[in-house]
């Protein structure tokens, strides 16, 4: 093994580290949240509101921003940073950053207008024996739909920072979300019922990208006014959230499908299933994502630089 390929180890093995030890506060304050969240709200038709609401709001960030951007951002804009073209590395950035601004607001414009369609026709059909019920998933809806813009611009920031190879703080980004929810439990849902806790999620959302802003501006950011549609490297990013963007496609229509299929059954089974898959989810971000998480970035440099042979030992 080359000095480098032991130095890329070291370097994915301490980023891992510090990403898992920060996935586990988040895991650990989201648990808190859990229990506050049901202890107060219980498996009810409110909670089932608040549910749905939520889950078109994650799909919508999920689709334009999530997984499948960050997994074609960083090979992209690291193979950028690694040719010291960090013009063309900033360009990139503020490209999908106006993109994603612009498209997650269209779109969660629309979903506001649309919004009862996407319950009654979409998501929940089952609310459809309970009018207020699907009215409170609605109004949730178009209170928490800001949030997918939020995340959007979050998760871009997210992989920036990853890519220079700053871990700790992105990682700890999910925890201030927990914190928002918690806060929204805990102190607005005394006057503000179920609504506070939406509010929490906007707060959540603020502050995730909140915690990021100082550590980005810290690299030298160069923000360029341009939706990049020339730009190669932009297009480059998009023929690679192609087959991901699928994947995650389909997995949100296996989230709206069992929603909607809880959503005909008695009321909380929405709620009772949510928290049961945040559980069981819990080791798996721990774990496998903080690794994932952590590597990426050193792949992407290392394919970057034309060192496959290095990046099959590291993957090894």
């Amino acid at each position: 093994m080359t000095q480098t390929q032991t130095t890329a180890n070291r370097q994915i093995a301490r980023a891992a580290g510090t990403v898992m030890f920060a996935f586990v506060l988040s895991n650990l304050t989201g648990l808190a949240r859990q229990m506050l969240m049901y202890d107060r709200f219980g498996t009810t038709g409110e909670m089932d509101a608040f549910n749905i609401a939520n889950q078109v709001s994650e799909t919508l960030f999920t689709l334009v921003a999530g997984g499948a951007l960050g997994s074609a951002f960083i090979p992209t804009f690291t193979g950028l940073l690694v040719h010291d073209d960090r013009k063309s590395a900033w360009k990139l950035a503020s490209a999908l950053a106006n993109l994603i601004l612009l498209i997650l607001t269209a779109a969660a414009a629309l979903a506001a207008v649309f919004a009862r369609e996407i319950v009654h026709y979409g998501i929940a059909t089952g609310f459809a024996s309970d009018p207020a019920k699907e009215a409170l998933a609605v109004s949730l809806l178009r209170l928490m739909l800001p949030s997918a813009v939020i995340f959007g611009l979050s998760g871009l920031v997210m992989g920036i920072l990853n890519s220079h190879q700053v871990f700790l703080v992105p990682a700890l980004a999910p925890s201030m979300y927990q914190l928002g929810l918690i806060f929204g439990v805990v102190v607005l849902s005394r006057t503000m019922g179920i609504f506070g806790l939406a509010w929490g999620v906007l707060i959540g959302a603020s502050l995730h990208l909140a915690l990021q802003l100082p550590a980005l501006f810290r690299k030298g950011i160069r923000y360029i006014p341009t939706l990049g549609f020339g730009f190669a490297p932009l297009w480059e990013v998009i023929r690679l959230m192609g087959p991901r963007f699928l994947g995650v496609a389909v997995v949100q229509i296996n989230f709206w499908v069992n929603k909607n299929l809880a959503s005909l059954q008695v009321e909380g089974s929405i709620s009772a299933i949510e928290a049961a898959f945040r559980l069981m989810m819990m080791p798996q971000i721990a774990i496998a994502q903080s690794i994932a998480t952590a590597a990426m970035p050193t792949y992407s440099e290392q394919v970057a630089r034309g060192r496959l042979d290095e990046m099959r030992v590291s993957l090894a």
